[in-house]
């Protein structure tokens, strides 16, 4: 007896309803919080790893400053710095800064 594995279209389909089912439950959620409460949660994990909860480090890199997590190596950018990483004049030259940071902030 053989067993068919899914298509890649079938794949995606299930990817991407798992995502807009977690968009979903995501604005629903930021619906409910009152601004009390989402300012209070803002305090509370403002300057911490999404990963692990250290106290981050902001590290200048090229024009972009990087938040960089001590102890789990993990680096968070804030939407301006995503955004304008994107639109650079030249963004090769600025992605590869970024990219060299990493090189050298995963060494021991």
């Amino acid at each position: 007896m053989t067993v068919n594995k899914p298509s890649t279209l079938e794949d995606e389909y299930f990817v991407r309803e798992d995502a807009e089912r977690l968009r979903a439950l995501h604005l629903q959620e930021q619906r409910r919080l009152s601004a009390q409460e989402k300012e209070a949660l803002r305090q509370l994990h403002h300057g911490r790893c999404a990963e692990c909860g250290a106290q981050l480090v902001p590290e200048k890199v090229g024009e972009i400053i990087v938040h960089h997590c001590p102890s789990c190596g993990g680096a968070f950018l804030t939407k301006s710095a995503w955004e304008r990483l994107h639109t650079a004049a030249e963004p090769h030259t600025l992605m590869g800064a970024v990219l060299n940071w990493f090189k050298s902030a995963n060494k021991p």
